[in-house]
């Protein structure tokens, strides 16, 4: 007992912390992404689509109010906290005072900026709240990171499930009250304030440790440093929030509520990439320009789990997808039904463009990922301008998609040329395994078995002949935090 409880709360080796972090990373955002979906759907249901869509448009609108508030301040506290360059305790402290100050005026701009930006006049009364919401987010992000530093993802867990559950429940009761927005934005400002009490109570003897007396050259240094991220991280803002936003100018909140069912869908699978991600970024980037032979192995391995997961989530999700929306939201929502299955394709390029941001970054190459983003954006607006008028939902999702691929294909030739990593030349090793998986989706559909039945037999198929053909993603993973 004693044993077990040592591998799952003390770091006692690479390895085994490796192995401690991705489980504790996969159970506090699978917990909390799960409670959060089980809202979302609620509220969906509730509020039908015209009050969800407004919804998501104020959160929309705040973040592109806020854009400049993340300037990749968290993941840069990571990486130099992994790598322990000189200074770097300096380098921290100097990171936290530049982004408490860019965040304070990111949130007045937020509160009295965002009603100007707004298109749809019965949002702008949630800024205010969403705003603070945002608020809070983003100090708990740099707690985050503080508590990663230190590698106790065991924490980070229990605070999210914590907050989400906060939520969940307040957000029932509320909306039950009064089925508007209104009470889903004052339930996520409620849980928001909880989690960013409960990280900041949680790394309150360790922050000292990383906080010490800032000067201006350091500062300077941190400028320097965070402006090519931060260039790539206000694109990527832009580029998360443009689709809704540009929505709301021609389009009602009908159609936003629409589009942002199926995007929450497709966010909650991308959970699994980014758990992955994180928690192997500590190992990237002390492997990174120290030992590329190794990280060149890290990296392909993670490709080749991303694809295995990614591939027949794609295509289980176009196939089912007509039996997915009417499920989790409704009838009201059937119009979904296009728009997820886009998004389930865009899988296959998100889940690898993932992993090729960090691994760009902890090889302190942003201006690479700068310019692919650059590149990204300027499509999607080009794109979301013109389909949106004739196509609604279906064309903000078919140019998320094409501007995604761009980028993709852009960070792939980037990290070829860093590091010249091999390029999935296993892929034909789970073919047979994804023949047998979609042929099952197909019968078990056309038998009228219910789709979550559907989901599982079919992925316990997929699943087995991995597992017979001894390419299964657990060992994958094994070969992954087996290199020290």
């Amino acid at each position: 007992m004693q044993r077990i409880k040592n591998f799952f709360f003390v770091n006692t080796s690479t390895k085994q912390t490796v192995i401690k972090n991705t489980f504790w990373l996969f159970m506090g955002e699978a917990s909390g992404r799960i409670l959060k979906m089980v809202l979302i759907v609620y509220a969906a249901r509730k509020l039908g689509a015209d009050g969800w869509g407004i919804f998501s448009y104020v959160i929309s609108v705040a973040s592109l109010s806020m854009v400049f508030s993340d300037i990749g301040i968290s993941s840069i506290i990571t990486r130099e906290a992994s790598q322990k360059k000189e200074d770097y305790k300096k380098f921290i402290s100097a990171s936290l005072l530049l982004k408490s100050i860019i965040l304070i005026i990111s949130t007045i701009f937020v509160i009295f900026l965002s009603p100007y930006l707004s298109h749809i006049k019965e949002a702008n009364i949630l800024f205010p709240i969403i705003g603070i919401v945002l608020f809070f987010d983003s100090i708990r992000d740099i707690a985050i990171a503080i508590n990663r530093v230190f590698e106790k993802m065991e924490m980070e867990m229990v605070m999210k499930v914590i907050m989400n559950l906060v939520i969940l429940v307040l957000g029932i009761i509320l909306i039950r009250i009064n089925p508007f927005p209104i009470s889903m934005a004052i339930a996520y400002a409620v849980g928001s304030l909880v989690g960013l009490i409960l990280i900041i109570f949680i790394i309150r003897k360790n922050i000292s440790k990383l906080i010490i007396k800032t000067d201006l050259k350091s500062l300077k240094l941190v400028i320097r440093t965070t402006m090519p991220f931060a260039l790539v991280t206000l694109i990527g803002t832009i580029m998360g929030n443009t689709d809704i936003y540009m929505l709301g100018i021609w389009k009602s909140p009908e159609v936003i509520g629409i589009y942002s069912a199926a995007q929450r869908f497709y966010q909650f699978i991308v959970i699994i990439p980014s758990m992955i991600a994180t928690a192997t970024l500590p190992l990237m980037s002390r492997l990174a320009n120290n030992d590329n032979k190794k990280f060149k192995v890290v990296l392909e391995k993670v490709l080749s789990v991303f694809v295995m997961i990614g591939l027949p989530i794609a295509l289980g999700g176009v196939i089912l997808a007509n039996q997915i929306i009417p499920l989790m939201f409704g009838l009201e929502y059937m119009d979904a039904i296009p728009v997820l299955q886009i998004l389930m394709v865009m899988l296959l390029v998100s889940f690898p463009l993932i992993l090729l941001s960090n691994t760009i970054f902890v090889y302190n190459e942003q201006k690479k990922l700068a310019k692919a983003y650059i590149f990204g954006v300027v499509a999607n607006v080009i794109l979301n301008y013109l389909l949106i008028p004739k196509f609604g939902a279906i064309g903000a999702a078919t140019a998320l998609f094409v501007s995604t691929a761009i980028i993709t294909f852009i960070m792939w030739v980037q990290m070829k040329k860093i590091n010249n990593f091999e390029t999935l030349p296993w892929l034909k090793e789970i073919i047979i395994s994804i023949i047998a998986m979609t042929f099952s989706i197909f019968i078990l559909k056309y038998f009228g078995v219910n789709v979550i039945l559907n989901i599982i037999i079919s992925s316990l198929i997929y699943l087995g002949i991995l597992l017979l053909m001894k390419k299964s993603i657990l060992r994958e993973l094994r070969e992954i935090i087996g290199i020290k």
